[in-house]
């Protein structure tokens, strides 16, 4: 769980979303958007500012939200990103999960690994995405896949935030990336869900294989965002000043 305000905020923004399908370059808040994984339709929500210049290339982050009760349209009445990215702008992005989780079983790794990869294809198909300017980032369980994500793609994503989501059993023998990716990670001393010491411990696992990694752990906050802390602007800030470069 990973939620802050009432889901009825959710239903609130949803409600003001875009209705219209985004297979060309505009900007907007596009709340019901699909792409092909396989035989199944995946969903997301795309936010494009009108800050964003759309003749030039952009950054993208890929947001994931946590557990359950989270998701594509709950994500963003908590987290506020939708103003991070008009202020700074981004391309941003909510994906779904299938059954309200992301991967844990190796099937549904598998498969959100797929719908990551089909995702970043259709958007710099319509869009003029910076290649070294791929960011991921993800709460809770969603902070997980962007771990995981990290781990996989790493020759593809530039920077990876978790806020509150440990590495997975994946890791277990190390993160073993074929490059050093910057990574932050963000853990609430006070989280009663998901231990601190499990961030603390990734932290060193990352900083052992040579990984730059920034930690930040706000005191007495528990399992929820970061908001006292102006946690957007820290992960903006870090991911601005980490493209993507050669190992």
């Amino acid at each position: 769980m990973s939620f802050k305000r009432p889901v009825l905020c959710a239903v609130m923004w949803a409600g003001i979303a875009t209705t219209a399908g985004a297979d060309e370059s505009r900007h907007g808040n596009f709340g019901s958007e699909t792409v092909k994984v396989g035989a199944v339709d995946r969903i997301y929500r795309l936010v494009v500012p009108k800050t964003v210049d759309l003749t030039k290339p952009v950054p993208l982050v890929l947001a994931f939200h946590g557990i359950f009760i989270d998701s594509k349209d709950v994500m963003p009445a908590y987290s506020k990103l939708n103003e991070t990215a008009e202020t700074h702008k981004f391309i941003l992005v909510y994906p779904n999960a299938v059954e309200g989780s992301w991967g844990l079983m190796p099937d549904k790794v598998k498969s959100d690994l797929a719908f990551f990869d089909a995702l970043l294809a259709k958007l710099t198909g319509v869009y003029k995405i910076d290649p070294d300017r791929v960011y991921v980032l993800g709460m809770s369980n969603g902070g997980y896949l962007a771990h995981l994500i990290g781990k996989e793609r790493s020759r593809t994503v530039a920077a990876v935030a978790s806020h509150s989501g440990p590495l997975g059993l994946q890791t277990l023998l190390g993160v073993n990336a074929e490059r050093k990716f910057p990574v932050l990670i963000i853990h609430g001393e006070q989280d009663k869900l998901l231990p601190v010491a499990w961030a603390r411990d990734n932290r060193d696992k990352y900083k052992k294989e040579g990984h730059e990694v920034k930690y930040v752990e706000p005191p007495g906050l528990g399992h929820m965002w970061a908001t006292e802390i102006g946690v957007n602007e820290i992960i903006w800030s870090f991911f601005n000043d980490h493209p993507r470069r050669s190992p």
